[in-house]
């Protein structure tokens, strides 16, 4: 199993390392909890991002399509990573002294609703639950993540004033995000047939 998804644990210690590489060399920022959990954060945004692109992109760029059974090891070390900022936000926010703004506020609570459902599709993506609740409903169950997935953009638009805006790891979440869904809607308006999910 671990050999089987070893594309999946490549890129995705790649990744992780391109954004500890931007963080810790680059802008030289000192290692602590904050830029730990931005490199969290992100990484987590794009290898979720990443589970999401493979099924649509692989209807389009045909040489892709041998990595589609990465999908769910990509989403499941995304998660973890999405678990790993929710730790490490919480020792932050007590830390802040400032009051959160409403923007801020309404960020936490997209992101804590984003958080709820990807951790629906962790624990249902089984086969045993896929058996359990249908596999059309299992899978309608899973397609949820578009919903959380665009609440994680919403997410970074709305943290600190929108300044991930103007930052390229905000630019970076948000344009992997835009991408999932257009690939999404182009499979949707060229009908094009969705693949079975590999558990």
């Amino acid at each position: 199993m671990l050999m089987s998804n070893k594309p999946a644990y490549i890129v995705s210690a790649l990744v992780v390392a391109i954004f500890s590489w931007y963080y810790f060399i680059s802008r030289a920022f000192p290692v602590n909890v904050q830029y730990l959990n931005a490199v969290v954060a992100f990484s987590a945004v794009v290898i979720i991002g990443i589970s999401f692109l493979l099924g649509p992109l692989a209807k389009f760029v045909k040489f892709t399509a041998k990595y589609e059974g990465q999908r769910k090891a990509f989403g499941i070390i995304g998660y973890a990573l999405a678990c790993a900022h929710v730790l490490l936000i919480v020792p932050l926010l007590l830390q802040s002294s400032p009051q959160l703004t409403l923007g801020d506020a309404a960020s936490l609570a997209v992101a804590a609703v984003a958080f709820m459902i990807f951790t629906l599709m962790a624990l249902t993506s089984t086969q045993k639950w896929a058996q359990s609740l249908g596999y059309d409903n299992w899978k309608s169950l899973q397609r949820t993540g578009y919903i959380a997935i665009v609440l994680v953009m919403v997410h970074v638009l709305l943290l600190q004033k929108g300044v991930f805006l103007t930052r390229i790891t905000g630019q970076v979440a948000i344009g992997i995000v835009l991408l999932v869904l257009l690939l999404r809607g182009l499979c949707l308006v060229t009908g094009k047939p969705s693949t079975k999910i590999t558990l």
